[in-house]
């Protein structure tokens, strides 16, 4: 029953957090220099993350790579 419980809280505490919308300075990704404005209003007309688009303007995860290694843990924060 513990356990079931403790579960259900890391559930709620995953989907306050992805529903937590990160601010427009915050650095996505390090070696390109994108922050989350600059994903923004590069899909501002999908209203979604696109990955292509992202990476075709910004040659973004083509450095270090890091920032697509942690996509899950920022990319519901985006829109």
């Amino acid at each position: 029953m513990e356990k079931e419980i403790l579960s259900q809280i890391d559930r709620i505490d995953d989907l306050i957090e992805r529903s937590t919308k990160l601010d427009d300075e915050v650095l996505i990704c390090e070696c390109f220099c994108v922050s989350v404005g600059d994903i923004r209003t590069t899909c501002q007309s999908e209203g979604a993350f696109d990955l292509t688009k992202v990476q075709d303007t910004f040659s973004f995860g083509r450095g270090c790579s890091e920032c697509l290694k942690k996509i899950d843990s920022w990319v519901h924060n985006i829109f």
